[in-house]
C-alpha cells in the first residue's frame, strides 16, 4: 500500500486509533474473563473488525491446547476449521512462540505458514490474507501460547506499531492466564510450551 505525502499523516492516525481501541478492548476482555475459555473467545473477539479480519488465539498453560478462532466476515464454518487445526501445523506460530519474539508478515512468503485445512486449502488463502503477525504470550521464560491476527488482501498491511500493540496485549493476556489460573498452577523455571497432548 503506497500512500502519498498527504495521506500519510491520516493512516497514522488510523493506526494508532485502531490500535489503542484493539488494546482496550482486549484489556477489557482479560479483566471480564472468569475461565481461561472465556479469555480465548474474549479476545479474539475484541481484536475483530477494524484491527484484524481474523484472530487465531493459542493457549496452553498446563493440560490440552486451547484455541479460539473469530473473524469479521462471520464465516462460523471456516473459524471451526481452522480452530481444529493442531498449532504444529502452523509454522508462523511455531516459529513466534520458539523464538519467543513477535513475527510480522506484509508478504506471504510461506503461504502455509499459518497451516493447511483438511481439504487442503492453506488458511491464508482461505482467510485472504494479505499480512499477519504472531504475538507468542509469555509466562516466565517460557511461550504458552500465541495470539495471531490477520487482516486481508484489500486492508493496509499489519504495521511495526500494531504489532507492538499486539506484543503488549499478549501480555495482557498472560496476566489474565496467570490470574485465572492460580499461583499453584503457573508454570515454574521448566514451563510448558504450547503441545497438543496426545
Amino acid at each position: 500500500m503506497n500512500l502519498s505525502a498527504d495521506e500519510w499523516p491520516a493512516e497514522r492516525v488510523r493506526a494508532w486509533t485502531t490500535a489503542l481501541d484493539a488494546l482496550a478492548a482486549a484489556g477489557a476482555a482479560a479483566v471480564a474473563a472468569t475461565a481461561q475459555r472465556d479469555l480465548l473467545a474474549g479476545t479474539a473477539d475484541a481484536l475483530t473488525g477494524r484491527f484484524a479480519d481474523w484472530v487465531i488465539v493459542d493457549v496452553s498453560p498446563s493440560g490440552p491446547a486451547s484455541r479460539s478462532v473469530a473473524g469479521s466476515r462471520r464465516e462460523p464454518e471456516l473459524a471451526a476449521a481452522v480452530a481444529e487445526l493442531s498449532v504444529r501445523g502452523c509454522p508462523m506460530i511455531v516459529s513466534a512462540m520458539a523464538q519467543r519474539t513477535p513475527l510480522v508478515r506484509a508478504s506471504l512468503a510461506d503461504p502455509a505458514g499459518l497451516g493447511i485445512l483438511p481439504g487442503g486449502q492453506r488458511v491464508v488463502d482461505a482467510f485472504a490474507a494479505g499480512s499477519y503477525a504472531v504475538s507468542p504470550i509469555m509466562a516466565g521464560e517460557s511461550a504458552i501460547g500465541a495470539i495471531t491476527i490477520v487482516r486481508g488482501n484489500s486492508q493496509p498491511h499489519v504495521t511495526f506499531l500494531e504489532l507492538n500493540v499486539l506484543a503488549h496485549i499478549a501480555d495482557l493476556t498472560a496476566g489474565a492466564i496467570e490470574r485465572l489460573s492460580g499461583p499453584a498452577s503457573s508454570p515454574g523455571a521448566n514451563g510448558q510450551d504450547l503441545e497438543d497432548t496426545p
